[in-house]
Order: structure tokens, then sequence, then C-alpha cells
């Protein structure tokens, strides 16, 4: 049962699942509670972390996807 379950999900190269494992990680450490109380210039590491998370995700996702792309041309 579990097999004809895995096979209805689409395939995700090791690229893909890397950074989809690095973003998941990135944002359970982003939502601890010790990040809200501390402060680097002004500002809670917490709203750092949210600002890094918001320009690492898609950049990161540009270059998986934009790096596939180009492999499937060759």
């Amino acid at each position: 049962m579990v097999r004809a379950m895995l096979k209805s999900f689409f395939s995700m190269d090791r690229a893909e699942a890397l950074a989809l494992a690095f973003l998941v990680s990135f944002s359970a450490f982003a939502f601890l509670p010790a990040w809200r109380s501390r402060e680097i210039a002004g500002m809670a590491v917490f709203g750092w972390l949210m600002a890094a998370l918001m320009v690492l995700s898609p950049a990161l996702a540009l270059f998986v996807f934009g790096r596939r792309g180009q492999l499937r041309k060759r």
C-alpha cells in the first residue's frame, strides 16, 4: 500500500530534496522562541532570520530549478 502511495507523488531530484530540507530546517531554527528576545542592531534576531528566509527561499529555488533546466537542455 505504501508503494502505491509513493508512486502518486512527483519525483524529486536530489538537489531539490536538499533545498527543501535546508529551507524546512532553517525555518524550524528561525521559529525557535530563543530568537524573539535577542536583538541585533535594534531589531529582534527573529526579524533578521525571517528577512533572510524571505530572500534566501526564492533565490535558492531559482538556483535549483534554473540549474535543473540547464541540465535538461544538454
